[in-house]
């Protein structure tokens, strides 16, 4: 059995289109793939601020007090100003237009004014026409309730001063600056506090390369299930199993020398395919990288079962290529390796739990993001363990050296 091991490995490592397809094409794609999606898991986790520009046309108080108000929100990033200079309208739709800013507000000359005549004050928004309707709608709206509050305290104000100018007794002109200073002092900001039911924390999200590593490592390992299966069916056609069955050796051991190779190359691509995103994009490998052995062989096993159930019901290569492959980008895509959980919809995140694909890629995570040990990821390892098992009983009965 040893002899035939070495025999496959070496035919293997001679089959460029092979080490390509498992070694070069992940390294590729995660390369490609960790670049482009860089910015959507840049903000996972973390409550990012929106980003507005603010134009003041008036350059009064009252339009100023609008300005403070804005700014002392925690939840926004506001720019009034620009090279030294305060923005301009035609400044700020073109930081909107170059998605800089997802909002504009434009607050025009005579906004004092018209809240000192008791007329309702108006602004302007410039609204990037790609930005959600769900993030500008309430933000719209809560600025909008901001203002109101803001101008009705401005023209109170500018009531309170004018009452006093009118007035000849210097104590009650002191009385009605006192509670002109107090409306001044006043501000527009909620002091919130962030807190989790009893038990949970907060959810912790994978980097780019803790999603696209693991992910394209997984996709790529069940591509072994083309490769395994066309050979079989290339050395059934050939007579090479037939000659292999006159030698003193059991079918047991023959079969053994053919699966365990690609056992052998399996885990061997996923230490390459993770030791890449180490190396080169330094992937943090979590508090207990070890717990990634079980998971990587089960792995293992379970691509190498589903290429022997393949071999044992296709009846050409061409047959292994098409249901092989179509097979393989389907349940990589369920899984969650081709593109990320938490941008699925919650019934396909449903579905990638029950899916190979995606109970490797969920225990590699286990992992590499949430710092969780071996007795962790042993569930997940123990069903891709079973499912392997199941499809080796498949396959068996169906599987013949000889046609």
């Amino acid at each position: 059995m040893i002899p035939m091991i070495r025999k496959e490995l070496l035919v293997l490592l001679r089959d460029r289109a092979s080490l390509i397809t498992l070694f070069i094409s992940p390294i590729l794609f995660m390369t490609v793939m960790s670049f482009a999606l860089g910015n959507s898991f840049s903000g996972l986790g973390a409550a990012g601020k929106i980003s507005l520009s603010i134009v003041d046309q008036d350059h009064t108080p009252a339009s100023q007090a609008v300005v403070t108000a804005l700014s002392s929100s925690g939840q926004l990033k506001i720019t009034s100003a620009q090279d030294g200079s305060p923005l301009t309208a035609e400044t700020a739709e073109s930081r909107v237009h170059a998605k800089t800013d997802a909002f504009a507000v434009v607050i025009p000359a005579g906004f004092q004014q018209r809240v000192a005549d008791g007329a309702a004050p108006t602004v302007g928004y410039v609204v990037d026409p790609s930005s959600s309707r769900q993030v500008v709608d309430p933000l719209e709206s809560a600025i909008t309730s901001l203002l109101t509050t803001v101008t009705s305290q401005a023209g109170t104000r500018i009531a309170l001063t004018r009452f006093a100018d009118a007035q000849s007794d210097p104590a009650l002109q002191a009385a009605i600056a006192a509670q002109v200073a107090a409306l001044d002092a006043t501000t527009h900001q909620v002091d919130t506090k962030v807190s989790f039911p009893a038990g949970e924390g907060p959810v912790k999200y994978p980097s780019v390369y803790q999603q696209e590593v693991p992910g394209y490592t997984v996709m790529y390992v069940f591509f072994i299930v083309t490769i395994m299966a066309s050979s079989i069916l290339v050395e059934r056609r050939e007579g090479t199993f037939r000659r292999l069955l006159s030698a003193p050796m059991p079918r047991w051991q023959l079969l053994l020398g053919k699966v365990v190779p690609y056992l052998l190359v399996a885990m061997v691509q996923v230490g390459i395919l993770l030791g890449f995103g180490k190396l080169v994009f330094g992937m943090d490998l979590g508090l207990h990288p070890l717990a990634l052995l079980p998971v990587s062989l089960a792995l293992a096993a379970c691509a190498v079962a589903l290429g022997l159930l393949l071999a044992s019901i296709a009846r050409s290569e061409a047959q292994v290529a098409g249901i092989g492959t179509s097979t393989v980008l389907v349940l990589a895509a369920l899984g969650g390796c081709m593109v990320p959980g938490v941008f699925m919809p919650h019934f396909m995140q449903d579905i990638a739990r029950y899916v190979p694909q995606g109970i490797a890629l969920n225990a590699y995570q286990d992992v590499l993001v949430r710092g969780e040990s071996l007795r962790a990821v042993l569930p997940g390892a123990g069903i891709l363990l079973a499912l392997a098992a199941g499809l080796f009983a498949l396959a068996l009965p169906r599987f013949r050296f000889v046609r």
